[in-house]
Order: C-alpha cells, then structure tokens, then sequence
C-alpha cells in the first residue's frame, strides 16, 4: 500500500502540472463556470492496474484523498488501455480499483441524458448504469443496449466477466437499431458468449409490442464480426407443393460452409413425395484485385411419381463463372453454362432461364509477350435446348503483331519502305458435333438419305420436340454410347495468314491510297468424297483418311479514301451555317476462283433427278452443287472475285445562334444526323449476279431520341417458279433495266428510344458506405439499380423490322418495350416493365412489383401477369415480407405462385 503522505504528494504535483491545461480549456469554452482537468494519475496501483488510467471532465473534478475516491462531473471520460467510458458522472475509486457512471435527470427535457457508454475495443455499450471493476474485469450493468453482429442485445440488469460474457435478465433481442424497436424476441434470460453466439433461455416474439403465440424453450443466434466469406451454418429449406408435379417437396435446404474470407459454398438438396431428389453446390468467390467466380452444380432425379407408369429422369447442370482483373500481360476468363436439355423446363424456377433454349460456355486464357508475341487458347461449347444441336470445340491461336522488318533502329524519320508491315496469324483447333447428317433445309437437294422419298426436296415445319427424348433427324443423342461417333467424325483444322500492308500512297494532299496483299490457308485431317447414288437419289459420302490436306489462297486489295467538307452559311434566324462532312471510300481487291474443282478444295456433285433447261438453253437431268471437300455442311455458290467496294459515310451539323444574350458562349452546334452510310460491291468476275445488295444505314440523336436505321435494297428482278415456292427465281436482270425501279426494298430495320427522368438522375452516384468498386459498378449500369433519391424514371423503345426474299410476301415485326419506376412516397416504390407486340396484337414479357421500406423490415410484391405464349403458362407472383438483417432472413411471410407449379415433373 502508498503511504498517505507519498499520496498527498503526487497529488499536490498532479494538480500543479495540470494548471496549463485548465487554463487553455476555459479560453476554448468561454465559460468561467466550468472546469476541467486531464491528467495522468501516478496513484495505480503496480499489482492492479496494468497501465495508466487517463480521465477528465468538463463541469468540475473533485479529489478524496482519504477514501482515494475521485469524482468527475459533466461529460466525464476514464480511458484505461482499450476501455473508456463517457458519462454524466463518473466515479473512480483507486482503493477498490473500481469505476462507477450514472447519467443525469434533466428537469426541463424530464428525461436522463448523460447515460453511460462503455466501449471495450470494437464493442459498445449503452447504458443507465454500470460498475466495472479494472482488476477483475467484471463489471455490473442496468439498462443495457448493445449492438452484436447485426442484432441489437437491451436487458434491465447485466453482468459481465472477465471473457466478456454477458448475463442479461429481463433481455430483448432484435435487429432493428431504434431505442424502441418495432419488434423483438423477449426472453427472461439471454447469455452473450464473447463474440460467438447469443444463447437465450424460453422465449416469445412480440411485433409492435404486440406478444404473438410463437415461442421456444430456447434459442440459439450465432453471430461474429463481419467477414467477406460470411458464417458458416444450417440452411433452412423452403417447403411447398406442386399440385400435378413431383408432390410436396422441401427444397434449398443444407450447409453454408464460410472456408475462407474468400470463398464460401452452400451445399443444398431436394426431395420430393413423389419420390424426386436433387443435390447441389454453389460457390461464390472473390479475391481483391485478381478476380471474382461464381460456382454452381446441380444434379436432380426426378420423377412423376405415377403409381403405374412411373417416369424417371436425370438432368444435370453445371455453371461457372470468373472474371479477372487485367494483370500484366496474361488473362484467364471463364463462362461456363452445360445442362441437360430439359434442365431449364423442369428444373430452373427463373422465369428468364425457363424460357431460354440456348445453353453457351467458353474459357479462355491469353498470353503476350512484349508488344509483337500474342497467344491464346480457348473451350467452347454451345448447345440448343430446343434442336437438340451440340457442338463443341477448342481452339488455338498464335500471332505475331505487324512489324517494320525493313525500319532501322537508328531511323529518325519514316523512309517509303519502312512503311512496309508484315504479321502472322496461325490458330487451329477441333470441332465435334451430334449433328452427324444435315436436318430439314430450305435447300432442294440431300446430303445425307432421308427417311422416305417424299421428304425429299420439301421445306420441312421447323422442329419442335414434345418430350425429353425428341431428337430432329440427323441429330444422335450424346452420351456414353455416341462419343466413338462423334470422336469419329471431330474435326481436326489449322488456319495461318500473312496479312502484308504496302505502303501508303498519296494521290495529291487529299487522298490515301492503301494496297495490301493476304495471303491465307488451312490445313484439314480429313477430306471427304462425294458420290450421287441415282437408284434412291441421295449423295453418299465416304471420308478419306492419309495425310493431312491443305487449302491456301492469296488475296489483293487497294483502298483509297478521303474526306470532304460543304458549309452553307444563313444569315436570317437562328440557324447560322449546316455543316456536311462527307467520307467516300472506294476499294479494289482480287480473290481468284478457288471453288473450282481443279484446284481439289469443292467438288461439283449432282444432287438430284430433275429435269430443267438451264441458262445456255440446254436440258439438264439433276442439279449440281459445289460442297466443300473438307466439310459436306459447306456450299459454293462464288467463283473468282474481282470486285469494287465502294461506301459514303455522312454527318450533318448545324450552329444556332443561343437565345440569350448573357449566355457564355454565342452558338451551340447540334448534331442533325451523326452518320448516314450507303454501301455495295461489284464483282467484275461473277458469272452471275456482279452486283451486291446496296446497304444503308443512318443515326441520329434529336431532343434525347435515339434514331437507328438501317437496311438493304436488291437490285435484281424476280419471276415466278414453281420450284422456287413464292420467293419466285431471281434473274440475272436489274429492276432499273425493266423499268420497275432502283431495287426491292429487302430488309429494313427501324428504332427510336428515349429514357425519361429527372436531371438528379443523370448524376454520379456517391455514397459513404459503398466501397469504390461497388460505385464504378453502379454508375457504369445505373438501370440495374433502383435509388431511392431518384422520384420517377422512364423509357421506352420502338422497333420496326421488315424482311422480304424476292416476291414472297414481306415478314414485318412490329414492337413497343417500355420500363419505368416511381416512388408513391419515400418509402414506396412501384416498377413496371412490358412491351406491346403489333404483328400479335399482345402484351410481350411483363413484369410488376412494389416495394415498401419499413425499417428493419421490407416488403416486396413481385408479379410477372405475361412470360412467353409459346412456352404455356410462365406466369408468376410472389409476397415476401421479411426482416432486412440476414441473421433473421428466416423471419418472413412469404406467398408465391410461380410457373413451375403448372406440373410436369
């Protein structure tokens, strides 16, 4: 023990050194009423204290030496390692190594303000009263609010230990952060044990201080401190029934395992009273700064659970996602999507996949080396739910960037052949399909046998499958039986190319004249032989095996072009000058015939029996055409091509005087059409058909409309054929020869969209919670996010597109999208996205849903009236009402009808 008179002393010597201090503090406030002190006190004692105890106080501080009791009054503060307190008053006493803090009763607000906060490192403790003890680190609590995890602890008399216990009487426990929550579980005991989990005794719930009759003889809520990973634990499933499907079923149920703070994965299942099971994994990942991923396997055994016919079946699926962050001079990126063909009917509960038919994955990786080396290697696979046509393949590619061969490192201008750039591309790679035999075409003639003669030369209904097991003809099946076959006949080509740019020409100081020189190639595993089988009028096939083929082929080619520029300038109204800026291009290039079967790369094979004259008035028995002897899927219709592209491309502006005369700047220049393009061809070598169909294009944006169009005109004249159906036969004539005009309009394509909205909605999102990568990701796709500041917004967007081959008649689509979002109030917001199909005279895919903000809870309806009529009834709706925090995310009333409950199995 300290000796009163060695006591006495360094509190004499405390309150000397801390004159300054009191000085500097009554200048700041201005108040001569107050005082303060801040000091270090050297009267700890070595055994108790483990380091120094700081305190201070702004009302006034007063000393007991006899009984070593310090008291401070008025926004009183202890500081003691990673412990202080703040309170009203607060009481320090040495004796018992012990400090005490109560709040005070103000008369005029008749309420206690200055209640105690006791904070030990992160956690925080609100309270009416408490005593701690520094040597036991216990402490003695009354009205306590404490915020663990995501809840929020409140109990009437508390005890703390030294691991930092709580033993709590008369507790609530709640998520919602209000003094007075608007609901709560009530229970007479609750134990927080360190910062692991909460353990309560027998308890109720109580909405808006409302009891329910909903309670247990105890509870259990883990909680820990926040990690990207999240809490390892029991996933409860969600139950149901499908009325004419699998049964009752609990379905989503499992195990979250958090294994790092970088990867967490939810083991889930299924199973269904009709005797349906499934099991899946799903990960999701992310490493800062190197990429992120997502995981997702799913297997289902399902059946129809009729008691004298039963169904099985087995689907499948697995996804898998990553994107990485541009690191140095390699990439790896991934996207893969494989399911069974029937996964997405009758396994997928989102709307969006359900009416999906086409299933596509690729993973790729990428290499450079320095500015010339580039490689990269890639898997695809793509396959249609709806033909049943997988295909599959990896590919592979080599290259060396154009390069100056003949620059001289010491050069310092640029010499005419240093100009000169040549590269190399080499890739190849292996394809396999189950599309063995060519399925119904519009084409007149067989590749591979039909199945009766009367199928043959017809244009067949597209097909449509009824069940599971459907497959088009031509189409097998993959499984473990058919991989031989599709091994069989993968396959196997390489590609390389030269690409050479010459150098530059300049005609005068206004035109560029570029040649250039191409030359390309493949090289194939295997060839194929084409014989017309006249006795059943089919063409057989027969594959040539030996040394690897190859095809290669050499292309020239010069462009030119220039720019232009007309003003017409006005000098009445606003209008001061258009600007018309013109861009002609013209290019001339020369490919020679290497579909001609002397050079070996197609092969000239009678198709058929029929029976017609042909273009040099001569009776011909069968049509002939030119297949690909390295793949029977490709057709040559071409021959040696010495052709003249030419194209302008247009834009026209316009400078308006502005309307004010104090404005900064004394016109505004506005863009009237910001491109308008026109091109074609002409091929000086065709036997037939020279010239392209001329294309056109224009866009513009006026008062925030979004203008595109763009389309085609045919040239050439058409006649009636019987054996061309209505499309009729198109001759080697132009319409503007016959006198029937410039062409046939045969495509045009037509939209116009608008996006309405408040100016705030235009501005940068900013936000003190959100890190910046989640703020780069809203701002670059702010209609993905709803916000809240934003009242109304709205858009829409017409489309028009209209397609006729020849004298058949025209297929017009005709469309109207639209989306918008209002907030009734603060906390209401209604959504409604839908559209209007002209040619139908129907609703296309419409959704609706509200959401309410209630605090700590929300509220969300969501309904989709109209999916798809082509894929029944894909309707649904759904009624959540739930608390926000996800340690409660099993507290809800929920109600959802959705598509999936029209059966099946």
């Amino acid at each position: 023990m300290i000796k009163k008179s060695t006591y006495y002393l360094f509190v004499c010597m405390g309150l000397l050194l801390s004159i300054p201090e009191i000085y500097a503090q009554r200048v700041i406030l201005a108040d001569s009423t107050q005082k303060g002190i801040s000091k270090t006190d050297s009267l700890s004692k070595p055994a108790d204290l483990q380091t120094t105890v700081f305190y201070s106080a702004v009302d006034s501080t007063v000393l007991d030496a006899d009984k070593q009791v310090v008291h401070l009054y008025g926004n009183a503060k202890v500081k003691y390692g990673e412990i202080s307190l703040e309170s009203s008053y607060i009481r320090l006493d040495w004796d018992k190594n012990e400090v005490y803090a109560i709040g005070k009763f103000d008369s005029t607000a008749n309420k206690m303000i200055g209640q105690p906060v006791f904070t030990q490192g992160s956690d925080k403790y609100d309270s009416d009263e408490i005593r701690y003890n520094f040597k036991t680190k216990r402490a003695a609590i009354k009205g306590i609010v404490t915020q663990q995890g995501e809840g929020y602890v409140q109990g009437k008399t508390v005890k703390k230990d030294e691991e930092d216990n709580l033993y709590i009487r008369n507790a609530i426990y709640t998520t919602c952060n209000l003094s007075h929550p608007h609901f709560h579980i009530k229970a007479s005991k609750i134990k927080v044990v360190g910062k692991k989990e909460i353990v309560s005794g027998p308890f109720h719930f109580e909405l808006n201080d409302i009891p329910l009759p909903i309670g247990l003889p105890f509870g259990f809520f883990p909680y820990s401190q926040p990690r990207e990973a999240g809490k390892s634990g029991v996933l409860v499933p969600t139950y149901g029934e499908e009325p004419t499907g699998r049964g009752f079923y609990l379905r989503e149920g499992g195990y979250y395992w958090a294994a790092s703070e970088n990867i967490g994965i939810r083991f889930t299942g299924q199973i269904y009273s009709k005797g349906g099971w499934g099991l899946g994994a799903n990960s999701q990942y992310n490493k800062r700064y190197r990429y992120t991923g997502s995981f997702n396997l799913a297997f289902n055994r399902n059946s129809n659970g009729d008691e004298f016919n039963p169904t099985k079946r087995t689907d499948f699926a697995l996804q898998w996602s990553h994107s990485p962050r541009s690191l140095g001079n390699s990439s790896f990126s991934a996207s893969v999507n494989i399911a069974s063909n029937s996964f997405n009917q009758f396994n997928n509960f989102n709307t969006q996949q359900y009416l999906s038919n086409t299933i596509g994955s690729s993973v790729q990786y990428t290499k450079n080396i320095g500015q010339i080396f580039r490689s990269s290697i890639s898997l695809r696979i793509n396959q249609n739910t709806t033909t049943r046509i997988f295909d599959a393949g990896t590919e592979f590619s080599l290259g060396l960037n154009q390069f100056q061969p003949f620059k001289r490192k010491s050069s310092i201008g640029d010499r005419f052949m240093d100009q000169f750039r040549v590269g190399l591309d080499f890739s190849g790679g292996i394809s396999l399909t189950n599309q063995i035999a060519d399925p119904f075409t519009r084409y007149e003639f067989d590749v591979y046998p039909r199945e009766t003669n009367s199928q043959r030369g017809v244009v067949q209904r597209p097909f449509i499958p009824t069940n599971a097991s459907d497959l088009p003809p031509g189409v097998i099946a993959v499984n473990a039986n058919t991989i031989p076959i599709l091994l069989e006949k993968a396959q196997t080509k390489f590609n390389y190319s030269l690409p050479i740019s010459l150098p530059n020409i300049k005609l005068g100081r206004y035109v560029n004249v570029t040649p250039g020189i191409s030359w390309s190639g493949n090289m194939y595993t295997r060839s194929y032989k084409y014989t017309y089988m006249k006795s059943d009028s089919t063409v057989r096939i027969d594959t040539v095996g030996g040394l690897p083929k190859f095809n290669s082929q050499i292309a020239f080619s010069a462009s030119m072009n220039t720019r232009l520029f007309g003003t017409a300038r006005f000098n009445k109204g606003r209008l001061e000058a258009l600007r018309h800026t013109m861009v002609p291009s013209i290019s001339v290039s020369y490919t020679p015939d290497y579909s001609d079967p002397a050079y070996g790369y197609f092969q000239d094979v009678r198709i058929n029996n029929r029976k017609f004259i042909n273009a040099s008035g001569v009776e011909q028995v069968g049509d002939i055409r030119r297949i690909s002897t390295f793949d029977p899927r490709v057709l040559s219709y071409g021959g040696a091509s010495g052709a003249i592209s030419f194209g302008i491309q247009n834009t026209l502006e316009a400078k308006f005087k502005t309307k004010s005369d104090t404005a900064t700047k004394q016109n505004e220049k506005i863009s009237l059409i910001d491109n308008f393009g026109i091109n074609g061809s002409y091929n000086f070598l065709a036997r037939e058909y020279p010239l392209s169909n001329i294309g056109f294009n224009a866009n513009s944006r006026v008062k925030e409309f979004d203008i595109n169009i763009g389309g085609s005109i045919d040239p050439y004249s058409y006649v009636k054929d019987a054996a061309f159906f209505d499309m009729g036969r198109r001759t080697n004539e132009y319409m503007f020869g016959k006198g029937e005009g410039l062409g046939r309009l045969q495509s045009f394509n037509l939209s116009v969209g608008r996006r309405f909205a408040p100016s705030s909605a235009k501005k940068q999102k900013t936000s003190e919670i959100g890190s910046e990568a989640q703020l780069k990701q809203i701002n670059r796709n702010m209609d993905d996010y709803v916000d809240w500041n934003v009242p109304w917004t709205f858009s829409f967007s017409y489309q028009f597109s209209y397609n006729r081959m020849g004298l058949a008649d025209p297929q017009k689509i005709s469309g109207l999208t639209f989306q918008g979002d209002i907030s009734l109030s603060e906390k209401w917001k209604f959504t409604l996205s839908s559209g209007y199909d002209f040619k139908f005279s129907g609703l296309t895919y419409t959704n609706m849903s509200v959401h309410r903000d209630l605090h700590c809870w929300e509220m969300n309806f969501n309904w989709t009236p109209i999916a798809s009529p082509f894929y029944g009834r894909a309707s649904n709706y759904s009624f959540d009402l739930r608390v926000k925090s996800s340690l409660l995310q099993d507290l809800k009333i929920s109600r959802r009808r959705s598509f999936y409950d029209k059966g099946g199995f």
